[in-house]
C-alpha cells in the first residue's frame, strides 16, 4: 500500500519534468503543426477606423489541417494602444481586432504579432491621417448630406443684403441639417421639429431640432440677418415670396381649379399667386377660414389687368382672356372683393387711398411731400417753377424729367411698399388746391418697374423738425 501511494505522488513530478523538457525544445515536436498566414500581411484603414481580421492555418507534417475544437492555441498581441484585439470574438483560424479613429493629422502604423509555440508572424496595420479641420468663417449648413455631418464638407452661405443663403442644395427627405456659425455648433441654429415645405418661412431656434424637408429636391436655403427665420425656397425663388406657416384657425386663400391648389401670398394690400397656368375654363378661389368657394359675379371673360368682382358660392368661374402655354399672376383684394389676372411680374392698376400727408419746406422752390397708407409710404421731392407764397405748395403737375420747371427729384424720392424701398424712375404727381387742403394724385413707377398709383385728399400736416411749416390753402387753385 505504501508503494502505490509513493507512485501516485511521483506522477505530478513526472508530468512537470516532461513539460519542462518540451518547453526547452526549440524545434516543433513530432505532433506539432506549422503556423501559416492566409490573409494579407499588411492591412490599411481610413482615419475613422474600423474592424479587421487576420486569418491563419495550422498544418501538420502530413499537410492535413490541425483541428482544435475548443480553445485556440494561437495568441495575438500588439503594442499599439489604438488597436484592440477582440479576444471574445476571435475563433480558431481568425483573429478579430478593432482600430480606433485617428484624430491626428499624421498617419500611423503598428503591427499585430500572431504566435503559436515558438512560431510567429506579424501583420502590419496602417491607418490614414485625419483631414485637417476646415476653418469656416460666417454661416454654413452642416448635415447628413455633408458627408454625414463632416465639418470639412459644410456648405458655406453667401452674405447678401438682409440674408445668408446657400444655393442649389440637394436634399432628400431622409436628410437633416442645421445652421452653424464660424464652424461651431454652439453658435448654431435649428428648426422646430416641423418638416419644411418648399417656399415656406419658419422660425429658427438656437437649440432647435434638425431640419428636414417634406419633398426631395434642389433648394435655395436662407436665414435672415436677424437670425429669427429660415426659408426653404425652390431653386431661384426669393424669400420675399415665402409663405407664412399656416397655424390652426389662420386665414388663408387658395387658387383652385388649376390642377393642384396654390396658396396665395401677402403683397401689400393684395394676396397673390404667381406663375399660374390658366385655361379658358377659368378658376375659383377658396377661403380656408370660412370654408367657402368664390367665383365671378357674372359669366364673363375679362381682359388682362381688368378688375373682376367676386362673390361667395358663385356658380361662375373667374375667366380672363388668356393664351395657351403662358403663365399669369393672380391678385386678390379681399376687402373690396376684386381679382385681377395679370401678365407675369406686373401688378394691378390700383389706386391706393392714402390717409395721411406730411409736407416739409426746404427753401422757396423746393419741397417734399410724404404720403402714407397702411402698406405704402411715398417720399416725393419736387422743384417748383415758382417760389411758394405763404408756405403754400404750388399747384401743378410735377414729373420726372419735366421740362416746364415742375420736376420730381428722383435721387431724393422713393416708394416704400412690398417691393422694399425703391427709387422713383418715372411718372408724375398732380397737386391741386381745395378748401382747407390739397388734392394729390400720384402715378409713378419704381426701380423694379412696378407702377404705383395713389391719392390723397385733405389737410397736409407740417413737419417743423425737418425744415418748416406748410400752409393749407383756403380755396381752389
Amino acid at each position: 500500500m505504501k508503494k502505490l501511494l509513493s507512485l501516485l505522488l511521483a506522477l505530478p513530478l513526472l508530468f512537470v519534468a516532461c513539460e519542462t523538457e518540451n518547453e526547452a525544445t526549440n524545434e516543433p515536436q513530432t505532433n506539432d503543426a506549422t503556423l501559416e498566414l492566409t490573409s494579407n500581411g499588411s492591412l490599411s484603414f481610413e482615419a475613422k477606423g474600423g474592424n479587421g481580421e487576420i486569418t491563419y492555418t495550422l498544418k501538420g507534417k502530413d499537410e492535413t489541417s490541425f483541428e482544435i475544437s475548443s480553445v485556440s492555441p494561437v495568441t495575438a498581441t500588439t503594442e499599439a494602444a489604438w488597436i484592440t484585439i477582440l479576444e471574445q470574438e476571435s475563433v480558431f483560424g481568425a483573429i478579430k481586432f478593432e482600430v480606433a479613429e485617428n484624430t491626428a493629422t499624421e498617419q500611423r502604423s503598428s503591427s499585430i504579432k500572431v504566435s503559436y509555440l515558438t512560431q510567429s508572424f506579424s501583420v502590419t496595420v496602417n491607418q490614414a491621417a485625419a483631414e485637417p479641420v476646415r476653418e469656416i468663417e460666417g454661416w454654413a449648413i452642416i448635415g447628413s448630406m455633408t458627408n454625414n455631418w463632416n465639418i470639412n464638407d459644410a456648405i458655406l452661405m453667401e452674405d447678401i443684403e438682409g440674408y445668408f443663403v446657400a444655393r442649389g442644395v440637394e436634399l432628400a427627405t431622409s436628410d437633416s441639417f442645421k445652421f452653424i456659425k464660424d464652424g461651431s455648433m454652439q453658435n448654431g441654429l435649428g428648426g422646430n421639429g416641423q418638416a419644411a415645405e418648399r417656399d415656406y418661412k419658419y422660425a429658427t431656434s438656437k437649440y432647435g431640432s434638425d431640419i428636414r424637408v417634406k419633398e426631395a429636391g434642389t433648394y435655395d436655403i436662407y436665414i435672415n440677418d436677424a437670425l429669427t427665420s429660415y426659408y426653404i425656397m425652390g431653386e431661384g425663388n426669393n424669400p420675399d415670396n415665402a409663405y407664412e406657416v399656416i397655424a390652426p384657425g389662420e386665414d388663408a386663400w387658395f387658387v383652385t381649379g388649376i390642377g393642384e391648389s396654390q396658396r396665395m401670398r401677402k403683397s401689400g394690400i393684395f394676396l397673390y399667386a404667381s406663375g399660374i397656368s390658366i385655361n379658358e375654363n377659368g378658376f375659383k378661389l377658396y377661403h380656408g377660414l370660412s370654408d367657402k368657394s368664390y367665383g365671378a359675379v357674372e359669366d364673363a371673360v375679362a381682359e388682362l389687368s381688368q378688375e373682376i368682382a367676386i362673390v361667395a358660392d358663385s356658380e361662375y368661374k373667374i375667366k380672363a382672356n388668356v393664351e395657351e402655354n403662358r403663365l399669369y399672376d393672380i391678385y386678390l383684394h379681399v376687402e373690396e372683393g376684386k381679382v385681377w389676372v395679370m401678365p407675369r411680374s406686373s401688378k394691378p392698376d390700383y389706386i391706393h387711398e392714402c390717409d395721411y400727408a406730411e409736407g416739409v419746406w426746404f427753401d422757396g422752390n423746393n419741397f417734399v411731400v410724404m404720403l402714407k397708407s397702411e402698406n405704402l409710404r411715398l417720399t416725393i421731392d419736387c422743384n417748383s417753377a415758382k417760389a411758394n407764397t405763404n408756405a403754400i405748395i404750388p399747384a401743378a403737375t410735377y414729373s420726372v424729367g419735366g421740362e416746364d420747371g415742375y420736376v420730381i427729384n428722383v435721387s431724393d424720392s422713393e416708394i416704400a411698399n412690398e417691393d422694399g424701398k425703391q427709387n422713383i424712375v418715372s411718372g408724375s404727381v398732380t397737386i391741386s388746391h381745395i378748401e382747407g387742403g390739397y388734392d394729390i394724385s400720384v402715378d409713378l413707377v419704381n426701380a423694379v418697374q412696378h407702377r404705383v398709383r395713389a391719392h390723397f385728399c385733405g389737410e397736409v400736416a407740417s413737419n417743423q423738425y425737418m425744415g418748416g411749416y406748410v400752409t393749407n390753402p383756403t380755396g381752389i387753385n
